[in-house]
């Protein structure tokens, strides 16, 4: 069985750290789009990749807990890379104009992301 990395949120950024952390392991791409998923799996399955796709939506537990029968069905998760969310050309107008409001008054974040303990990851 071979080891996977799973990839939740198939936009270009996930796509580009997969490709940098996933050579020689399977690649489970889960979206909430399931079209974004395939979209995805399609450029790198043409790069050379293994991959397979799935649907999530990470605000439900059940959805995820589904992921995670999937992936490991599939081998050992030896990755997850969750980029669901992070580019800032998915932003909805409100939020790009409270960005913008922040970048005109001097804010600046601090942090980019946390590490949290999950009974769904032990």
């Amino acid at each position: 069985m071979p080891d996977v990395v799973v990839l939740i949120g198939a936009g270009s950024i996930g796509q580009a750290i997969a490709r940098r952390v996933s050579a020689g392991k399977h690649l489970l791409l889960a979206d909430l789009r399931q079209e974004n998923s395939d979209a995805g799996a399609k450029v790198l399955s043409g790069a050379g990749f293994e991959v397979s796709t799935a649907s999530v939506n990470v605000s439900s537990r059940a959805s995820v807990h589904a992921l995670v029968e999937t992936a490991t069905a599939i081998g050992p998760v030896t990755g997850v890379i969750h980029a669901a969310g992070v580019s800032p050309s998915q932003a909805s107008p409100e939020m790009s104009r409270f960005r913008s409001r922040c970048a005109r008054s001097g804010w600046r974040r601090t942090s980019t992301s946390s590490i949290s303990s999950s009974p769904m990851t032990r």
